[in-house]
């Protein structure tokens, strides 16, 4: 191989060129493992006409093979393909030792030191080099016999070395739980190709773990043991009930965690017991650990409370209504407090109420969302500048995936502020809050604000709503509808939905209506119309209305 003109590393497609005796320069692209300039490569392919760069060997397998000549060594030894050896020191290597040079390296690579300007160490070094080479190149080789790709196949290589071909041959299930990028699905094609048994014991204990984490992609931080072996069995095709054993064995190794739930104990259903993958045990153990010790009571002068409450009002021209000045009152009282509420019930005000509380005591007050929009949403409605919770707790480059990524805000360097007022709490999964708690210290005043009907996050876990409905601790749930927003038959009709009444669809609204349509091209019509005509007037109506 005479050069190579492009590599992408990540998955090892190389355009090359080579030189050979029926043509002078030909290039070659393909994915190809580790391979060096001045290396002997013998190929098989097709030829294919390039539109931009003309006839090229599209490579569909690939060995290298070892110069065996003394000029085809030198060569290869000066093209850079070992570090630290130039064309001049490779010329004086091959000089000494001729066509034995490479068993002079791999098996005598002490007697390197005999040519000047090669020490002791240097000769074990390229001796290591060229080992090394060997092991990955024959590595790559094994692995793409079970159609692993080159990406996967360097991970593996680096992770594992030469343990590779005992994993692989015994218990490939193990590059699910260690490599990064592989899943239980290309686990399971390598072990059907390597001849392991669909009853196979690895087989089943991944299967099992592998269903409790697409269950976490779904939002759930655990599962029934029933529907787990149902899944599980499902997918595997095995029944249910030869599974069950394997759920012991991964609690015993703790992989997984069984807990009672209400309904096991109520029926002796060991059916319903939840289990838990490992880590998401763990971290909902340690968000409730970490709410509690923040949960702090505090002394405060009642009458003092609400006199400064009510001049904030007069100052600020609001008039809280009763929960809203419980709302404040009780942030003042307790280090953690939750407050939720439906559309209009006046969450942002008594957000603004409290931020002035807070400033007059001199506080260090930091807000957050969990995205971006909510997070600029935040700050127009407060004044005051708001984060995505990431940006908050300083996330960084390492995040790839729940619970891999890590911040820099964390137990070791916690945030240094007295309040933090979290919105849109709705959306925050286990993971994220797990972080954000480990950021905290005890008696830093943590609010958390959100509407427990709003969607759940896209992460596992309902945050907000589990911590309402544990009633340990406080949450003030604002009920009553503004003036401004109960002029909008949005927020009326959400109210009606989540108290179960029904809906008006008779289009008398300004704002809500029912299109009933059927034809696939009159609802991208009407769709068009609403968002490029409708819309845009009536958002800029009401601007006017309440400038």
């Amino acid at each position: 191989m005479d050069h190579i003109v492009y590599r992408n590393e990540d998955n090892g497609y190389t355009v090359l060129s080579l030189s050979c005796d029926e043509y002078e320069e030909m290039t070659c692209v393909g994915s190809l493992g580790p391979v060096s300039e001045g290396e002997y490569l013998e190929l098989s392919g097709d030829f294919v006409e390039h539109p931009v760069y003309g006839i090229q060997l599209k490579v569909s397998s690939y060995s290298i093979k070892e110069p065996e000549d003394a000029v085809s060594i030198e060569r290869y030894l000066g093209s850079g393909a070992v570090r630290g050896i130039g064309r001049k020191l490779a010329a004086a290597i091959v000089k000494q030792f001729g066509e034995d040079t490479f068993r002079i390296i791999e098996e005598e690579p002490e007697r390197l030191a005999e040519v000047k300007g090669i020490s002791l160490n240097k000769a074990q070094d390229i001796s290591l080099q060229i080992d090394e080479k060997k092991d990955m190149r024959n590595a790559m080789i094994f692995l793409q016999k079970y159609g692993i790709s080159m990406t996967l196949s360097v991970k593996i290589y680096d992770h594992y070395g030469a343990e590779l071909y005992s994993v692989i041959q015994e218990n490939p299930y193990r590059l699910a739980d260690d490599i990064d990028g592989i899943g239980f699905q290309i686990a399971d094609e390598i072990a059907s190709k390597v001849g392991i048994q669909t009853d196979s014991e690895f087989r089943i204990r991944s299967g099992l773990l592998y269903t409790l984490a697409q269950a976490a992609g779904e939002g759930h931080v655990y599962l029934p043991r029933r529907q787990l072996l149902s899944r599980t069995g499902e997918m595997l095709g095995i029944l249910p009930e030869d599974l069950d054993k394997f759920v012991m064995d991964l609690a015993i190794d703790r992989k997984v965690v069984l807990r009672e739930t209400d309904e096991e104990r109520e029926s002796s259903d060991s059916g319903s017991s939840a289990v838990y993958a490992a880590q998401y045990y763990y971290m909902e153990r340690n968000t409730a650990e970490m709410l509690h010790a923040l949960n702090i009571k505090y002394s405060v002068e009642e009458r003092d409370l609400s006199r400064r409450i009510r001049r904030i009002e007069e100052e600020e021209h609001i008039v809280l209504d009763d929960l809203q000045r419980t709302a404040v009152a009780e942030t003042v009282r307790n280090g953690l407090l939750v407050i939720t509420g439906g559309p209009g019930t006046g969450k942002t005000t008594t957000i603004n109420t409290i931020i002035r509380y807070f400033r007059e005591e001199g506080c260090d007050i930091r807000l957050a969302a969990p995205t971006g929009r909510a997070a600029r949403r935040m700050t127009e409605a407060t004044g005051y500048e708001a984060q995505t919770i990431h940006r908050l707790l300083e996330v960084n480059a390492g995040i790839s995936g729940y619970g891999s990524g890590s911040f820099d805000r964390n137990a070791d360097n916690p945030l240094e502020c007295g309040v933090v007022i979290i919105d849109e709490m709705s959306m925050v999964d286990i993971w994220l809050m797990n972080a954000l708690l480990s950021a905290l210290t005890a008696g830093t005043h943590l609010i958390l604000v959100g509407d427990t009907s709003q969607l759940p996050s896209v992460g596992p876990g309902s945050v907000l709503k589990d911590i309402v409905a544990s009633h340990a601790f406080n949450v003030v749930m604002l009920t009553k509808i503004f003036r401004q927003a109960a002029m909008s038959d949005i927020i009326l009709n959400a109210h009606r939905i989540n108290n179960g009444e029904p809906v008006d669809l008779s289009n008398d609204s300004r704002d809500f209506f029912f299109l009933k349509r059927s034809d696939p091209n009159r609802i991208i019509s009407n769709i068009i119309t609403l968002v490029q005509d409708k819309l845009p007037g009536y958002i800029e109506a009401i601007s006017q209305k309440y400038r």
